[in-house]
């Protein structure tokens, strides 16, 4: 499978245009919550953060919390989006920074791409499942490295292929199901380095959801929304097939002891460190004797 995905920014701002109709949905927010919990083992002290990809906004509230002296910036495609986040976690932060506080701020621009304005490098860049939406990871990563300082930390999160496995078998597939190809974690991983980013940790969770009936479940995924590159499939265009899909996922619900509808979503996390040293070039980073063994880390089995 190519790792690369066409995806046009007009079609990426009108499919998350979407999303801004509703709240953000409840595994996005577990997503971005369970990132949070890694955010002590980086023992940054960071003077701006970049939330690329910020979505809902959700994101700068957990970030602010722990880090209250950061400026931080969202980045959002979506304009309806963004303002959604302004109004949510930057409405009334004048009256914070007269006290003192960081400043908030959320623009619309490409996830894949510098914010408009030239607001300087980053130490910490964050993105909570937008890595998909952004066609080519490879290119991604390289203009994420790019917004960091020297020794910043690259943070994200993103759906593995296991993700939907429930939809990925031959009854699905003949209704015109076909759930997003999402790339390994140990591929992103060497992405990462490609694009000389370094000390790559990758980590996988397995998340079941139920829900009580199938109308839940397609609204939940519904709401995650889908980027639409070059290779979606346009399927489930009728009534009949929508009714169809929803009594494959019953039928299945009864056939299990819980009877609810279960899907499942392989959660990868990852991030990576900037080279504190020479600029990286080709995937290769010169690190100095004195960086060894300087930075403690954690790998998760």
């Amino acid at each position: 499978m190519s790792l690369a995905q066409s995806i046009s920014p007009a079609a990426v701002r009108a499919a998350r245009d979407r999303l801004a109709r509703g709240p953000a949905p409840f595994l996005w927010q577990e997503a971005a919550r369970r990132m949070a919990e890694r955010l002590p083992l980086l023992r940054l002290q960071p003077r701006l953060v970049l939330d690329m990809g910020c979505a809902w906004g959700d994101g700068l509230a957990l970030l602010r919390q722990h880090y209250p002296q950061a400026r931080l910036l969202g980045v959002e495609a979506s304009a309806r989006l963004a303002e959604h986040a302004r109004r949510g976690h930057v409405s009334g932060a004048w009256l914070r920074r007269l006290r003192g506080a960081a400043p908030t701020e959320v623009v619309v621009g490409e996830l894949g791409a510098a914010p408009p304005g030239g607001r300087g490098l980053a130490q910490l860049l964050w993105s909570n499942l937008a890595l998909g939406w952004a066609g080519d990871p490879g290119q991604v990563f390289g203009a994420w490295s790019r917004l960091l300082m020297p020794d910043g930390v690259l943070m994200f999160t993103t759906f593995g292929p296991d993700t939907l496995r429930e939809l990925r078998d031959d009854g699905a597939a003949a209704l015109g199901v076909r759930p997003a190809a999402w790339v390994d974690m140990h591929d992103l991983g060497d992405l990462l380095v490609a694009q000389g980013l370094t000390a790559p940790v990758m980590d996988m969770e397995l998340l079941r959801l139920r829900w009580a009936d199938a109308d839940s479940a397609l609204r939940e995924l519904a709401q995650l929304g889908r980027a639409p590159h070059e290779l979606a499939f346009p399927g489930l265009r009728t009534p009949r097939r929508w009714s169809r899909l929803r009594e494959l996922l019953h039928e299945r619900a009864r056939a299990t002891a819980h009877g609810q509808v279960e899907l499942s979503f392989e959660l990868v996390y990852g991030h990576a460190f900037k080279p504190a040293t020479s600029r990286a070039e080709q995937g290769v980073a010169s690190i100095g004797l004195e960086q060894i063994g300087g930075r403690r880390r954690t790998q998760a089995g």
